[in-house]
C-alpha cells in the first residue's frame, strides 16, 4: 500500500477509538424504561398541563425561533396528536409535562505563543421532558433527546421540528406500552 494512503489511514484508525469515547461523553443518557406505575399514570391521564421550563442561553443561540420554540412546537405537536386535553392550569391537570432546552458549554483555557487564551466549547443541545405529578411536583419520568440543528436557518428549523416529532413519538410509546399487572 502506498505510504501516502497508509499513514493517514493508520492515523485515522488510531484516532477513531478516542473520537468514539468523546462522542459517548456528550450523548444524552438513555432513559430507562418507564416503570409500570409511570405507564399506568401516563396511560390513564386525560388532562395535561404543558409547562415551559425555558432554555439555556446557549440553547437559544443556535436554535432559530426564540426562547419559547421548544414549548410552542411541543404544544402544537401534542395538540395535533389530540390524545390529551391540554389545560391552562396545573390544578386542572392529571399530569404536568415540563419541556426544557439545555446545552452545556465549557471554557477551555489553552496556552498560545503570545500568552493564554480561552475558547468556549459548546456541547450538543438536548430537549428534556419531565413528567411531573401535579400534586407533589415530583418527577415521575424524564425523556431526553437531541435537539436537532443544522448549519442554515431553514435546515435548522426542519431538524428542530423533527426532534419535536421524535419527542412526541417517545411520549406516544409510553402511552402505548401496556401496564403490567402483578401476577398472584
Amino acid at each position: 500500500m502506498n505510504a501516502l494512503i497508509r499513514r493517514p489511514l493508520l492515523s485515522l484508525c488510531l484516532l477513531l477509538p478516542f473520537l468514539t469515547v468523546a462522542c459517548l461523553k456528550v450523548a444524552p443518557p438513555p432513559s430507562p424504561p418507564p416503570s409500570p406505575d409511570v405507564i399506568a399514570r401516563v396511560t390513564s391521564a386525560k388532562k395535561i398541563f404543558l409547562s415551559n421550563g425555558g432554555e439555556d442561553a446557549q440553547f437559544v443561540h443556535d436554535i432559530p425561533g426564540g426562547p419559547n420554540l421548544a414549548y410552542d412546537e411541543l404544544y402544537a405537536s401534542l395538540k395535533q396528536w389530540d390524545h390529551f386535553q391540554l389545560v391552562t392550569s396545573p390544578a386542572q391537570a392529571d399530569l404536568i409535562f415540563e419541556i426544557r432546552g439545555t446545552e452545556r458549554s465549557a471554557i477551555v483555557e489553552s496556552a498560545s505563543p503570545d500568552g493564554r487564551h480561552s475558547d468556549v466549547t459548546y456541547f450538543p443541545a438536548f430537549l428534556n421532558l419531565s413528567i411531573l405529578d401535579p400534586s407533589t411536583q415530583s418527577s415521575l419520568y424524564v425523556i431526553t433527546i437531541w435537539a436537532g440543528r443544522d448549519t442554515t436557518i431553514p435546515k435548522g428549523k426542519i431538524a428542530f421540528t423533527k426532534s419535536i416529532g421524535t419527542l412526541t413519538d417517545r411520549i406516544k410509546a409510553v402511552v402505548s406500552v401496556p401496564a403490567q399487572t402483578p401476577q398472584p
